[in-house]
């Protein structure tokens, strides 16, 4: 998302962040803590690798846009599909080009792991939103306020997040960067579920 051929970056970017937050404001979900988290590590990683952070930072706001909607339909598997819909509202009416376009929606749509990432970007973007649950930050906050339900309940929930998004780490960096926090929280749950 450079600069030229008519692209305004900025216009974009000051929309997306308007409508994630919104959607946090509305619906509490996701955690704005856990948005600010993958946008901040999405732009880290960016840098570090060289990808087009402005893509990135797009992909990581939108990739969960909708999640809290999604929970209140009682419709969670479909999250994604939600917030890719509105992402494409927004891509449609934006002046940004049509292969940064597709970039950003493949970042939504592969934040969950794909076989073969369309883009470095939407690769980064899948990671980003991995540390909100294998990082100790990520963790502990979600600890405290993703849910209002039976600690039992929530302890299981963790713990299905944390083996998944551990699995979907596909990029070194971040394996390296998370793996002593990951063995933490490893061990954190094992003491939840002991007797």
């Amino acid at each position: 998302m450079e600069r030229g051929r008519g692209d305004d970056v900025r216009d974009f970017l000051v929309q997306t962040r308007k409508l994630a937050y919104d959607e946090v404001e509305k619906t509490g979900m996701p955690v704005k803590f856990h948005v600010d988290l993958a946008r901040e590590v999405g732009k880290k990683l960016a840098k570090k690798l060289r990808a087009n952070v402005n893509i990135v930072e797009a992909g990581t706001l939108l990739m969960d846009c909708l999640i809290g909607q999604a929970i209140r339909a009682g419709k969670l598997e479909e999250h994604i599909a939600m917030s890719l819909a509105k992402a494409n509202k927004i891509l449609d009416q934006s002046i940004v080009s049509n292969e940064v376009k597709e970039n950003i929606r493949h970042c939504i749509s592969e934040h969950h792991g794909t076989q073969k990432f369309y883009s470095l970007e939407s690769e980064i973007c899948c990671n980003a939103d991995c540390y909100r649950f294998v990082s100790i930050k990520g963790f502990s906050y979600a600890m405290r306020y993703i849910r209002s339900m039976p600690f039992s309940d929530l302890v299981t929930l963790l713990d299905k997040k944390v083996t998944e998004k551990w699995g979907l780490l596909s990029l070194s960096i971040c394996k390296k960067e998370l793996a002593n926090q990951h063995e933490i929280i490893e061990k954190i749950l094992r003491g939840l579920k002991a007797p």
